[in-house]
């Protein structure tokens, strides 16, 4: 069957249509001709795979990686880098409209990434038989690779490097965790169950490798938990960004794109800039709050991972932070102590995870009469969308937005939303 591409749609594929149907096809590019196979049909949906290009846009080009379109890790790879920057800045416009229902959207301000490769300082590789690397495209198989090429340089070729001290254990371990700094290296093996003994050293996976691994940690999985039993090493290292320095531990979070974390704290802090009580709701290792602490007067962060916390309050102290206080608080019980302890916050910072946030939290937070300002840090512009509108009923109103690519070569998007309540 021929068809003609009209967009591409959050979730990377292109949409067109066949007899009055949405067909979806991944791999396509908007303006593009291109002959399908049906894979699905349904009473209105028809999902296809691509067959060939008929007509190709101006905007195609070859893949980096000999994986694409079988690892599931990238949808992408096939479009001129500025292109995909201008699909996500429509794909969040298009949300915001659809979802959102709002009208006056401002001028979406684009960050693009300064790599467009080589550019995560954090992956988690799953293991399988012989076999180290990421899920195939919509399946839970994983596929082999040597080579990533989405991490940093040094840490591109771990999968080669790591399988000679894999194959030391007696126990397979079942996922790979990695984070980096660029300078040094976070290693977290995951086994499926406590394992007997561990028969490497800290020195012999450097020197096996040829990696600077300052630390590797050893979890077995019981239940649905992923429980901690030893490190090789630290357990955690120091992350720098401009003339801040961050610990950051294996169980805490980090911005994955190493060159666009500077991007990411420049635009929240400025928009922070003068506020009085800056509440920040996810603060993680203090990413965000440290920063914008330099432009207020005082800042309050929240945040659930208790490891991420004893991280930001070290780093409060690195980075003589005096006016921060960190708290080991759920989002729900965050908004309760601000309410409950009748804390002016006049700002917040939300960077919450996927499903955004709940009704609980938005009415809670917007019956503080002091708040006038909201930062939303958002990897999901359907929720970012769909909380947006709950704010605008409570009278917040959009006043700026960023589309920061976090993650080029996939579909996924960061953006930041500066809402304002209006008097």
């Amino acid at each position: 069957m021929i068809v003609d591409i009209e967009k591409i749609v959050y979730g990377g594929k292109g949409l067109g249509r066949i007899d009055g149907k949405v067909v979806f096809v991944p791999f396509v590019i908007d303006g593009e001709k291109v002959e399908v196979d049906i894979k699905k049909e349904k009473k209105s949906i028809v999902e296809a795979q691509l067959k060939r290009v008929l007509e190709k846009s101006p905007f195609r080009r070859e893949p980096l990686c000999r994986y694409f379109t079988v690892c599931g890790g990238c949808d992408f790879q096939h479009i001129d880098y500025n292109h995909q920057v201008n699909i996500k800045k429509e794909n969040l416009n298009e949300s915001l409209r659809r979802i959102g229902r709002i009208e006056h959207i401002p001028d979406i301000k684009t960050v693009p990434s300064e790599k467009e490769f080589f550019y995560r300082n954090r992956a988690q590789f799953k293991i399988y038989g012989s076999n180290i690397g990421f899920y195939k495209r919509e399946s839970h198989t994983v596929i082999d690779i040597d080579s990533c090429p989405l991490l940093l340089e040094g840490l591109s070729s771990l999968p080669t490097r790591i399988r000679p001290v894999l194959s030391l254990f007696m126990l397979q371990p079942s996922e790979l965790h990695v984070f980096s700094s660029k300078d040094e290296i976070l290693l977290k093996i995951i086994f499926s169950k406590k394992p007997k003994s561990i028969p490497v050293s800290l020195k012999n996976i450097k020197k096996i490798t040829g990696l600077n691994i300052k630390g590797v940690g050893i979890y077995y999985k019981k239940g649905n938990d992923i429980n901690f039993e030893k490190v090789l090493g630290d357990k955690h290292l120091y992350y720098k960004v401009r003339d801040f320095k961050f610990r950051v531990s294996m169980d805490s979070f980090f911005q994955v794109n190493h060159y666009q974390i500077d991007k990411l704290i420049k635009i929240v802090s400025e928009s922070v800039s003068g506020s009085k009580i800056l509440a920040d709701m996810y603060c993680g290792v203090g990413t965000l709050t440290i920063p914008s602490s330099k432009k207020v007067e005082k800042v309050f962060g929240f945040e659930i991972n208790r490891f991420a916390v004893k991280d930001a309050i070290e780093n409060a102290h690195i980075n003589r932070a005096e006016n921060v206080e960190f708290f080991p608080y759920e989002t729900k019980k965050a908004v309760d102590f601000i309410v409950e302890r009748g804390i002016e916050v006049d700002t917040a910072i939300f960077d919450p995870p996927r499903t955004g946030l709940n009704k609980y939290i938005i009415e809670k937070i917007s019956s503080v009469e002091s708040l006038n300002k909201i930062v939303y840090v958002s990897c999901n512009p359907a929720t970012l969308s769909r909380d947006i509108s709950s704010f605008y009923k409570r009278g917040f109103k959009l006043k700026d937005l960023y589309m920061l690519d976090m993650f080029p070569q996939t579909y996924h998007i960061e953006s930041i939303a500066i809402l304002e309540r209006s008097l």
